[in-house]
């Protein structure tokens, strides 16, 4: 239990944004008192595919954090598009699937052993740097998830419609003979922006199976959602699984990512791919600037500033292009140019799963295969 009450900087969430946030600012400054306070205790468990990409690896490394496990890895990834068009191929880096629950303890435990401490408590109120009336610190860092405190505290509204996704989630027993790898499908009866189901297995035996869609779908209810998940996964017996729900708040609506010396990072900042809903890897990329910067003169500007540097060409172009997966024939298109050239099969998972974005060559031969598709056989 921290019993101080003047802090250097107080984490506002202990899952993978916070833990980084904390471990990067302790990095820059080993001398400082952090504290970081959650809701849930060690091991606490959140609603996610448990993908982990090569990129958020790579960030965690580059924090002198190891997370993974040799066993948890998971080389080939498969794309369905909502015609049916298959890609699959061996990544040219490893992933890995590890259950929140394991993975957010992991990181939460590098951060204790860093230097921070944690508080377990609900954050109720943020003001002027105070929090729930107890904890005070120059800076305070929201990576309280997509219902932030922090976030609505600063003045900064939530996702909604088309910037939010409804998503469930449940372990359920891996078919035997089933392909280990990372597979996506994408719904054929769309309803507007982010819409698959996905199959992630674990090294315990059980694959992580889940259904995410837009808000703003008029569908979007749970039975809705189990039906399809079902209906997309039939090779899963899903009786008794347990499934459970969240939302995912995408970056084509991002709140300001600084006001004042309140940081907003990973879900908190609406920093999760509106094309793959992947979060992870910018949750810890983002803590890891938010905690980094936390430690100089200037937290917010620093922040700001180096978070834009990231990603900032990403959210650009994913927030242009998120309307046209709308139209099942640019997903059917852009799987199919994967399936047949190794060059986007790669360029897909660096935009989906990373921070990078497309180039006019990729969207050269994007275009190339649409028109060779298009052309009616001889």
């Amino acid at each position: 239990m921290a019993k101080r009450t003047d802090w250097d900087l107080v984490v506002v969430g202990a899952g993978p944004a916070g833990a980084a946030a904390a471990i990067a600012a302790l990095r820059a400054r080993p001398d400082a008192k952090v504290l970081l306070l959650d809701r849930a205790p060690l091991g606490r468990d959140k609603v996610c595919g448990d993908g982990i990409a090569p990129h958020a690896v790579a960030e965690l490394a580059a924090l002198g954090v190891d997370a993974v496990r040799v066993e948890e890895h998971v080389a080939s990834v498969r794309l369905v598009g909502p015609g049916g068009t298959d890609a699959g191929a061996l990544t040219t880096s490893p992933g890995y699937v590890i259950p929140r629950a394991e993975f957010d303890e992991r990181l939460l435990r590098a951060a204790l052993e860093a230097g921070a401490e944690f508080e377990l408590a609900r954050v109720s109120t943020l003001t002027g740097g105070v929090v729930n009336e107890r904890w005070r610190a120059p800076v305070v860092i929201g990576a309280d998830g997509s219902n932030s405190v922090v976030r609505r505290a600063i003045g900064e509204p939530a996702n909604h419609g088309r910037a939010l996704a409804v998503a469930i989630r449940g372990y359920a027993a891996t078919p035997p003979g089933q392909p280990i790898e990372l597979t996506i499908r994408w719904d054929s009866q769309r309803a507007g922006g982010l819409c698959y189901a996905w199959a992630f297995p674990t090294a315990h035996g059980t694959t992580n199976v889940g259904y995410g869609m837009s808000s703003a779908a008029p569908h979007h209810n749970r039975a809705y959602l189990e039906r399809r998940l079902g209906e997309l996964l039939p090779e899963y017996d899903l009786d008794g699984v347990e499934l459970t729900g969240h939302t995912l708040p995408l970056t084509v609506r991002r709140p300001r990512p600084a006001v004042g010396r309140a940081l907003l990072v990973g879900d908190a900042a609406s920093l999760i791919n509106p094309f793959t809903g992947e979060g992870i890897y910018s949750a810890i990329a983002s803590g890891a600037l938010a905690g980094a910067a936390a430690m100089g003169a200037e937290p917010g500007r620093t922040y700001a500033g180096a978070l834009a540097s990231r990603f900032g060409r990403q959210h650009r172009q994913t927030t242009a292009l998120y309307r046209i997966i709308d139209f099942p024939v640019v997903l059917n298109t852009v799987i199919r140019a994967a399936s047949k050239d190794p060059r986007m099969f790669d360029r897909l998972l660096e935009v989906g799963l990373g921070d990078a974005a497309f180039t006019p060559a990729d969207f050269a031969r994007f275009g190339r295969y649409a028109f060779a598709n298009s052309r009616p056989a001889a």
